[in-house]
């Protein structure tokens, strides 16, 4: 694949997870809640939902490019998984976890190996943030929490307000897309 064709392809694949986002967070709220899960997996599930939840500084869809990505690596620990519990999972969410692969190794390549590989030890460390003065594992360890955390999904799926049209016109290019994340990743995100 030429370089351009592979740019293009990842746009209109970020494009794509930007506009389902609030929809894919909801895949996050059923792998916290899943106890066959492993507690790592269900605590970065639980780090990435608090994420998105946090206050997203900027006004563009492009506030939510981590999220995306971080939702997504998060989801690829989930394919990798062996065990009945975690195919059960992915066959119930087929329509994402069949592209998942290709989808993973387009990012990687798209974005290059820093900014990825620095991604990955992010999602690792979404355990320190704070929503509702309880931390990721705080969440997955009280099943009284989970109703907070879907009340939380449903008022961010409400306020969500990025349309195709935005997305459109603020990803156009490749390049513009990993300087916003470099530059993202350089300042420190609020806990």
């Amino acid at each position: 694949m030429r370089p351009t064709e592979n740019g293009q392809l990842l746009l209109s694949r970020v494009r794509e997870y930007l506009l389902s986002l609030p929809f894919d967070l909801k895949v996050l709220q059923e792998i916290l809640t899943n106890d066959e899960l492993p507690k790592p997996i269900r605590e970065q599930a639980a780090g990435v939902l608090l994420q998105a939840f946090c206050h997203q500084e900027g006004t563009g869809p492009e506030r939510f490019l981590d999220d995306i990505l971080l939702l997504r690596l998060t989801l690829g620990h989930i394919a990798k998984l062996d065990g009945e519990a975690a195919e059960s999972f992915r066959q119930r969410f087929d329509d994402i976890f069949g592209a998942l692969g290709e989808d993973l190794a387009l990012l990687e390549s798209g974005l290059g190996p820093e900014l990825w590989r620095s991604l990955s030890n992010r999602a690792a460390s979404l355990g320190k943030l704070v929503h509702r003065g309880k931390r990721a594992a705080q969440y997955v360890s009280d099943e009284s929490s989970w109703d907070q955390l879907y009340a939380d999904g449903l008022d961010f799926q409400t306020a969500y307000n990025v349309t195709a049209e935005q997305v459109h016109n603020r990803i156009r290019r490749p390049e513009s897309l990993v300087e916003t994340l470099h530059k993202r990743g350089a300042r420190p995100r609020p806990l």
